[in-house]
């Protein structure tokens, strides 16, 4: 028997147990009545699943939740980080993980049975818990782009895919069988494509794979995207020889079925944030002069207080290249594209080299005044970035704008007023066959926007809302 599960779900893809404000969301998302939370073990290179099992075994031991009442989603699949160097570690003993596709230097990705079993002894460990309720398998369509150019049919890597799949679910059931999780399904993002693309991921085929191996399966949960401008899932009938959508064939199934992305679009043009922007006025002269002055703090640390401060050569060469905010934002402040790509540039690039700074001046001893005028430096420097992020802000308002009009052509009058985030939460959560949207909650504000939706009766028209935005927004510039 499913547990009841709540209308939205704790999405865990950028917390981590380091960050405090992530582990305050997570406990007050849970002790409001959120119970329903989806990890990996890819999340913040594992720290993600650290903090879901601290935080459950911390209100479990203060009497606030009972482990029951809580359904812990988690997936495996993808080889990055620490498991990135346990797979190299083990090609170099002549041990390898079997079939496992290295998509870039980075990235590689595998679900055979040794490399799953590998995930469980570290996800566990991680977690700190005896189960967990669902494991997913972790967008195995990575494989599917492995498809080589000469020898290899579409319906021959297409097979191979399945039989991986085949392997993946025996091997969950026996995991079934040993307790440690309660049942497992797939989370794909092609599960919403046209069946005609390479990376297509049939729905109705995994079905009849695990009714093969058992018509008392396990395979109960699927989760991929859903949003005002990713409507696949309700629009494109890729099930049941083209007259069922991937999530009509779910709920006629009786799957659990799990939203993710409801308020971050991948479109052709980039990632687009469905929610509302605040931004101050963007002035362009006084941007230039922030500018200068960044540029000019960088010159005089890289030119005289580091050489001042004893660094060697090699370490100021390093610095030196690190120290250019202001050049690489006078380079690209017009190219970045959108609010989002610019969010995703300071969290890759920016952060990280600001962060080095501090970490190599904090280490030198007796040096109070160089840490003084490096933290200055970084002051100015966030105040650069924030005059950048103004700019995009203010063009993704006038993109929202847009957005909330065709909203609102079709959503009840009562809800017009509502923040664009909230309505787009209130218009997934509200299709049919929709068990529990998974919303990105590592802010407060966003645990708020949660639990103002939940409380909202579900509108009648959802599907409708949702084919027509996406249909109109489909070959609009965003």
């Amino acid at each position: 028997m499913k547990k009841d599960i709540s209308r939205f779900g704790y999405g865990c893809y950028r917390v981590n147990d380091l960050v405090d404000d992530h582990y305050d969301s997570l406990k007050k998302a849970l002790l409001s009545g959120i119970n329903v939370i989806d990890t990996s073990a890819n999340y913040s290179d594992g720290g993600s699943e650290k903090l879901v099992g601290k935080v459950i075994r911390d209100l479990i031991r203060e009497q606030k939740i009972n482990r029951e009442d809580i359904t812990l989603v988690t997936k495996g699949g993808y080889i990055q980080g620490q498991n990135l160097t346990v797979a190299r570690e083990r090609i170099n003993s002549g041990n390898p993980f079997s079939e496992v596709f290295e998509f870039n230097e980075k990235l590689w990705h595998c679900i055979s049975p040794d490399f799953l079993e590998d995930q469980f002894e570290r996800q566990f460990s991680r977690l700190g818990l005896n189960y967990a309720d669902t494991y997913l398998l972790h967008n195995p369509e990575y494989s599917l782009s492995f498809r080589s150019t000469g020898d290899t049919t579409l319906e021959e890597t297409r097979n191979a895919f399945y039989e991986r799949i085949r392997k993946a679910f025996v091997f969950l059931e026996e995991k079934v069988k040993q307790g440690l999780i309660g049942s497992y399904g797939i989370s794909s993002n092609t599960f919403t494509s046209y069946k005609e693309s390479t990376e297509f991921v049939s729905l109705e085929r995994c079905v009849e794979i695990a009714e093969n191996i058992s018509e008392a399966n396990h395979f109960d949960s699927v989760q991929f995207p859903l949003n005002l401008f990713e409507s696949g899932a309700v629009s494109i009938m890729n099930n049941a020889g083209g007259t069922k959508s991937v999530l009509e064939l779910a709920h006629e199934k009786k799957m659990r079925v799990y939203i993710n992305r409801p308020l971050n679009a991948v479109t052709s043009t980039g990632l687009v944030r469905l929610a509302d922007f605040k931004a101050d006025e963007f002035k362009e002269r006084d941007f230039i002069t922030q500018l200068e002055l960044v540029k000019n703090m960088e010159s005089d640390l890289a030119d005289e207080k580091l050489p001042a401060a004893g660094f060697e050569d090699e370490e100021l060469k390093s610095l030196a290249k690190i120290l250019s905010t202001g050049k690489l934002i006078e380079e690209n402040w017009k190219f970045f594209g959108s609010i989002e790509h610019f969010n995703d540039m300071i969290m890759q690039v920016y952060s990280p080299r600001l962060v080095k700074i501090i970490d190599a001046v904090n280490a030198k001893e007796n040096n109070e005044h160089l840490k003084t005028s490096v933290g200055k430096y970084i002051a100015e420097a966030h105040r650069l970035m924030s005059f950048v992020s103004n700019y995009y802000k203010l063009r993704a308002e006038k993109r929202n704008v847009f957005i909330n009009k065709l909203v609102n052509e079709k959503l009840d009058p009562q809800y017009h007023n509502l923040p664009l985030a909230q309505k787009a939460l209130l218009i997934t959560s509200s299709t049919i066959g929709v068990d529990c949207v998974l919303l990105g909650m590592r802010k407060m504000q966003y645990v708020d926007d949660a639990i103002a939706v939940s409380d909202m009766n579900k509108i009648t028209n959802a599907e409708e809302i949702l084919k027509y935005v996406s249909s109109e927004l489909l070959n609009v510039k965003t």
